[in-house]
């Protein structure tokens, strides 16, 4: 009976079919593994087109025992006579069929193997730049907790192994993840100057992961190369898929890698899975910068590193939160200092070939005061990788901060050569050339950046601070309101925005705005030191002196000069009471660089220069006085821009200039700053015992009412303006 029924099977051909049905089905599968990637259909396509053909495999097999194909078409086999079946016909038939699918097959893996090898040779990208951008990787898991911070993270890791390769030129992440989504390949190669780009997708499922790239000329919109990666989802396969995609890229522009960039590419960071889970989520928080991802980023980091002590990017990641942390006056320096010496010193132990670990060093050594290892550092770290963002952008902040203001601008053009669409480098290179006296390109940059990222806080900021150069606080003033859309809970914009109140004749306002400040930061050095600066302006000085102390004795940071405030708060004090010797101590503690034989003279001292030595003319020190305005004017005429006023030295130069006694000069320099828009906290710097020598000129009453006026102009032009939200407190 088995006999019978098999050999029923063999004359229906039922055998044939499933042979051809087989051999189809594996073309197709083929095919669709070349095809698919290229034309970036969805990840589950292959999964859907295999459940097809595994459905489709019975119903052919029914198929071919119901029904047989006869000259008047297909019949159902039980209506067809035996004399009249052509069986055997079609079987042969479907003998050449199989065969000329065999021959297909092979056919076809040849072509493969030679055209869509997974190195293939690029002969097409021979006149290619060796540049690139890489696209932000599609999350296509499913609704995984933290499935977009993981893709992302596989972005970053990415990114930086292919920015160590030295012939390579690579767009960093802050450019490629502010790309409008809407932008073709041709726009996107025009917009960030690249020659190709490369796209991938992330699917995580469970203790698998799969990732699909596509390397895509610009120009032409071809792709290049393309390929999809199966695997384990295990720290060393993941380093392992980055490193053949990095080779792969290296291979298609042409590009020589050296031992050290080969040894670069296969190196395995860590090989502890749950470490590299916890570092990406870390680094993808810390990336925000925003108050509450900073600070919800180090227990991921500090996981990392305690899974894998070793893990030297971990470090890296950890130090750099601190430090965005204390920039944002988040933590203290101390608070930082603490955090970031541990992490740099694993770092730097566990990764000294990373540029990162020695821009963090840098960084480190700059808050320590040890400025010549932190240069060495930052020289160490771009001798590395002459490319790397995050050394170019610190180094450039770094410079600027030391009025090394043209090598400042240079290094901060390199770094947008490679990161083009960087909000914070824009930031950075516009204050440098407000710094150099024009103010306009700062405007410029700010419109820039509202372009690239309407959400971005660096945008209001510049705008609030090039007005404010520009002595426009009225213009300034709806820009100090869009901050407050960034962070409300930033206590130094409620406090800085109740200054510029005050400022305007807006007491009220002023009382409401340090209000808010007070609550959300007590103790914080910039919201005491508006608050003190108020209080002088209404004649409160001794509520001024009882705030000044107490910040002076908890030794609190200086943020936008809140040590010079209570410094001078103090010192004015001991000249009026005669207590010099407690003021000098007071100066001693927080400057001792100035009482050194040769006073260091900086961009951090030469205003407490100033005060320094109005205090040692009025215990009569003439000498040591005039030995520190002299080297105070040195250091300003060989580091400042002529003609330049703003907020970062405001009028120290008058003020130099009037201790020493050259009043001629010193009114000729106001006159000229206030012609040049200064009004930065002019009440402040106007009232100031270090003016005495010309505050009963005329000359000197004339240029005072020329900035109340100004001033009272700027008030009107404000009660004008339309009430612009919540945090426009004229409403209240």
């Amino acid at each position: 009976m088995a006999g019978s029924f098999v050999q029923e099977l063999k004359r229906r051909n039922v055998f044939r079919v499933a042979a051809i049905y087989v051999v189809v089905s594996w073309l197709l599968m083929q095919i669709a593994d070349v095809m698919f990637p290229a034309l970036l259909l969805p990840e589950w396509s292959p999964t859907l087109l295999i459940a097809f053909l595994i459905l489709g495999f019975p119903l052919a097999l029914v198929f071919a025992w119901a029904f047989e194909l006869t000259p008047d078409g297909v019949v159902r086999t039980v209506e067809v006579p035996e004399e009249r079946s052509i069986t055997a016909t079609t079987g042969h038939r479907l003998n050449y069929t199989i065969i000329g699918m065999l021959a297909i097959a092979v056919v076809f893996l040849l072509v493969k193997d030679i055209f869509f090898d997974e190195r293939p040779a690029f002969d097409a990208t021979e006149g290619l730049d060796k540049s690139i951008a890489v696209l932000p990787f599609k999350n296509q898991s499913a609704s995984a907790e933290n499935a977009e911070f993981f893709a992302g993270g596989l972005h970053d890791e990415l990114l930086t192994m292919l920015s160590r390769l030295g012939e390579l030129k690579v767009i960093s992440r802050t450019s490629v993840e502010r790309l409008d989504p809407n932008l073709s390949i041709p726009e996107i190669g025009q917009l960030l100057g690249v020659a190709t780009v490369l796209e991938g997708q992330v699917q995580r499922a469970g203790d698998r992961l799969r990732i699909n790239v596509q390397l895509i000329d610009t120009a032409e919109e071809g792709h290049i190369w393309a390929n999809t990666y199966d695997s384990e989802l295990t720290a060393t396969n993941i380093f392992e898929v980055q490193g053949d995609i990095a080779r792969t890229i290296a291979d298609a522009l042409h590009a020589k890698l050296s031992p050290e960039e080969q040894e670069a590419i296969e190196a395995v960071p860590t090989r502890n899975t749950a470490a590299l889970e916890n570092y990406l989520l870390g680094v993808q928080l810390k990336n925000r910068h925003s108050y509450a991802a900073l600070e919800e980023a180090k227990p991921y980091l500090r996981e990392a590193t305690r899974l894998d002590p070793e893990f030297a990017e971990a470090w890296v990641a950890l130090a750099d939160t601190y430090g965005s942390q204390a920039s944002t006056g988040a933590i203290s320096s101390k608070e930082y200092l603490d955090g970031a010496r541990s992490a740099v010193a694993a770092a730097l132990e566990y990764g000294p070939e990373l540029p990162e670990a020695h821009t963090q060093q840098a960084m480190l050594l700059w808050s320590e005061g040890d400025t010549a290892g932190a240069e060495r550092a930052f020289r160490k770290a771009l001798e590395i990788d002459p490319r790397n963002s995050m050394s170019l952008d610190n180094y450039g902040f770094y410079l600027r901060v030391m009025n090394r203001l043209e090598e400042a601008r240079d290094v901060l053009e390199q770094s947008l050569d490679t990161n083009p669409l960087s909000t914070e480098s824009l930031f950075q290179l516009g204050k440098v050339e407000m710094y150099l006296g024009d103010a306009s390109k700062n405007l410029s940059r700010a419109a820039r950046i509202l372009e690239i990222d309407p959400s971005s806080a660096y945008a209001p900021t510049a705008y609030v601070q090039s007005h404010l150069w520009m002595g426009r606080y009225d213009l300034s003033w709806q820009w100090f309101l869009k901050s407050f859309d960034n962070d409300p809970n930033d206590f130094e914009n409620w406090a800085h925005m109740a200054l510029h109140s005050e400022a305007l004749g807006f007491p009220d306002l002023a009382d409401r705005y340090l209000a808010k400040a007070l609550e959300l930061g007590p103790d914080a050095p910039a919201v005491l030191k508006c608050q003190v600066t108020i209080l002088l302006n209404r004649d409160r000085f001794e509520e001024a002196l009882v705030i000044s102390r107490a910040a002076l004795q908890a030794r609190l940071d200086d943020r936008w000069g809140s040590l010079r405030v209570f410094l001078r708060v103090v010192r004015d004090h001991g000249i009026d009471a005669g207590k010099l010797d407690e003021a000098s101590r007071y100066y001693e503690q927080h400057v001792p660089g100035l009482f050194a034989g040769d006073p260091q003279i900086d961009g951090f001292s030469i205003q407490f220069a100033a005060d320094l030595a109005g205090l040692f003319q009025a215990a009569g020190q003439s000498e040591r006085a005039m030995a520190l305005i002299q080297s105070a004017l040195a250091w300003h005429d060989a580091t400042q821009p002529d003609g330049v006023w703003g907020f970062v030295h405001n009028i120290v130069d008058v003020e130099l200039h009037a201790l020493a006694g050259h009043r001629e000069e010193a009114l000729r320099l106001l006159a000229a700053a206030i012609d040049y828009g200064w009004r930065t906290d002019a009440s402040f710097f106007i009232n100031n015992k270090n003016l005495d020598s010309i505050a009963d000129d005329k000359e000197f009453r004339r240029l005072v009412a020329v900035i109340d006026a100004d001033l009272a102009e700027q008030h009107k032009a404000v009660e004008k303006m339309p009430l612009m939200g919540e945090y426009d407190l004229r409403s209240n």
